[in-house]
């Protein structure tokens, strides 16, 4: 089985140009992968 791991950097999940991990993961499947998971959503967020 091939897994692949998206290390993803400066993302913006607050704010203007808000990227929701649910949404990502919507973008992921819809590129045609499957049991997509989000691990962390981190950063300098108050």
């Amino acid at each position: 089985m091939t897994v692949f791991i998206a290390l993803l950097r400066a993302v913006n999940v607050g704010g203007t140009g808000k990227l929701v991990m649910r949404d990502l993961k919507f973008i992921c499947e819809r590129a045609g992968f499957r049991r997509v998971q989000t691990y962390i959503a981190s950063g300098s967020e108050i």
